[in-house]
């Protein structure tokens, strides 16, 4: 082989290399993007309003509901109930 021949291969691996090396940074800038996005995303759900206030407003208002329910009808009331907590739960 010639010396103009190995240089010509030499400067085609440097070439290759060098678009390999630009390759891997877009790669790895854009994963990089995705996970700061991914970690924003996190951020703001923490901010939101989570589901126990939801829960807890939703078991606030069940328990207003059964006292207006057992002020109404209150034999009746409670027996559906207690038909509904000795029911057997199935998963």
């Amino acid at each position: 082989m010639t010396a103009f021949a190995g240089n010509l291969i030499l400067k085609a691996r440097e070439e290759r290399s060098a678009v390999n090396d630009w390759f891997s940074v877009e790669i790895t800038r854009e994963r990089n993007a995705r996970i700061l996005a991914e970690a924003e995303e996190r951020r703001i759900a923490r901010l939101a309003p989570r589901k126990p206030v939801l829960a807890a407003l939703r078991a606030r208002v069940a328990r207003r509901m059964f006292e207006f329910a057992m002020e109404l009808e209150g034999d009746e009331t409670w027996r559906a109930v207690w038909e509904r907590l000795e029911a057997p739960r199935h998963p």
